[in-house]
């Protein structure tokens, strides 16, 4: 495994990398929304309880919105978000070779 040389890759493509690993972040999040479900996701999640003008969220926010986990499994709910959408992102973007 070797690191991509990114003195000769297009700045261009790195930033179409970024925003592909973005959108793919996203669908994770509303993949393990969908799985989880929203009883589990209260049960293992906690939210906000506090809003205000600057942190108040949308439909699709409030769908994303997960929180911090509370119990185990909302933590083995978070930790495998996050290693899919970084290993996915760093591979992506650092490993995987450009055209």
């Amino acid at each position: 495994m070797q690191f991509v040389d990114f003195t000769a890759v297009d700045p261009q493509a790195i930033l179409l990398r970024l925003l592909i690993v973005f959108t793919f972040s996203f669908l994770v999040i509303i993949a393990a929304a969908r799985i989880i479900g929203s009883e589990n996701k209260a049960r293992w999640f906690k939210r906000r309880t506090k809003y205000t003008f600057f942190n108040r969220r949308g439909v699709f926010g409030e769908y994303m919105n997960f929180g911090y986990p509370r119990t185990w499994q909302g933590l083995i709910a978070a930790l495998i978000m996050y290693g899919i959408i970084f290993g996915v992102g760093i591979w992506y973007i650092m490993i995987h070779p450009y055209a």
